[in-house]
């Protein structure tokens, strides 16, 4: 293997890698962090969630979002830190009783969740540590932290400012190389038994290292993932037509939909199933596309009226 195929390996797998964890009073943490924990102070869970520095990166009534530089053998380093404020847990309280393992407070669900892809070997962020408070018995304050993902862009930010990229005959290869990638990694998810419930541009992850035109893929942002063992053949149809939603139709066709659909499935022909399938997804596209709006709606309209966002 070359220099630069080792470095793809290491850093894939630093992103892949279990998480062995050390679980303290209302703290989970990363046991590879514990020292970098300590020296931002963050010993319990009130250190955490009274910590005010760091750059807001979004404040809305459900959660806020700062980012937390820091300076580490002379090299900057940035994690996120993600607050959610008090949310209502309800009889989910009083079932835990009975199934201690339950998770409640998003924070840590989020936290269990980013485990269960690495145990599976499915790229994601590296995290930190999370917390659960319950203030009261059925309510919950919660955070989780994770490192910066960084030299990795979103396929959004690559869409939006870069679209050249996957355009005119060299574009062309590396977009056909692209939509396989993601395909197989939506393929080997829902094996894995995991369906990430807003897999989308914004949340899938990409790195181009040395030139290369196949690219490094990760996915973020794991607070909602299915782990349902009943109607598991319609997480192809929802995942598929969320990416297909939030793909530009000025670079992505009807022909990249189709090839996106093929891959996934590793076929070169597709049965009559297979229409059926695709003629769903693109049924609930055309859905994803109406909801979506009626939501941006709403938060302009709210914006209009001076109200924070939900």
């Amino acid at each position: 293997m070359t220099r630069s195929g080792a470095r793809v390996m290491y850093k894939m797998t630093k992103f892949s890698s279990p998480v062995h964890r050390v679980e303290r009073d209302q703290l989970i943490l990363n046991e590879d962090y514990q020292d970098l924990m300590r020296y931002l102070g963050f010993n319990c869970f009130e250190s955490v969630w009274l910590y005010r520095s760091g750059e807001a990166i979004k404040n809305i009534k459900a959660r806020s979002v700062i980012r937390i530089r820091i300076r580490i053998h002379g090299k900057e380093k940035f994690f996120y830190l993600k607050r959610h404020n008090l949310e209502y847990i309800g009889l989910r309280r009083l079932f835990m009783q009975l199934f201690p393992k339950w998770i409640l407070s998003q924070g840590r669900r989020e936290f269990e969740n980013i485990c269960d892809f690495r145990r599976c070997e499915l790229p994601t962020v590296i995290p930190l540590a999370a917390g659960e408070k319950f203030v009261s018995f059925f309510w919950a304050e919660s955070f989780l932290i994770t490192e910066d993902f960084a030299p990795f862009i979103s396929l959004e930010h690559l869409l939006r400012h870069h679209p050249e990229f996957l355009m005119g005959p060299e574009g062309e290869l590396k977009k056909r190389i692209l939509i396989k990638e993601i395909a197989l990694l939506a393929r080997r998810m829902h094996q894995s038994g995991l369906n990430h419930r807003d897999f989308n541009a914004t949340h899938i992850l990409l790195h181009y290292g040395n030139q290369s035109d196949v690219p490094q893929i990760a996915l973020f942002d794991l607070q909602r993932v299915d782990r349902g063992r009943f109607l598991r053949f319609r997480w192809i149809i929802k995942t598929l037509a969320e990416v297909i939603y939030s793909l530009s139709n000025q670079i992505f066709n009807k022909e990249d939909q189709i090839y996106l659909f093929k891959s996934y499935k590793r076929k070169e022909k597709l049965g009559n199933w297979d229409h059926f399938q695709f003629f769903w997804i693109k049924r609930k596209t055309a859905r994803i596309k109406r909801h979506t709006e009626k939501i941006m709606a709403r938060r302009e309209a709210r914006r209009k009226m001076g109200l924070m966002e939900r």
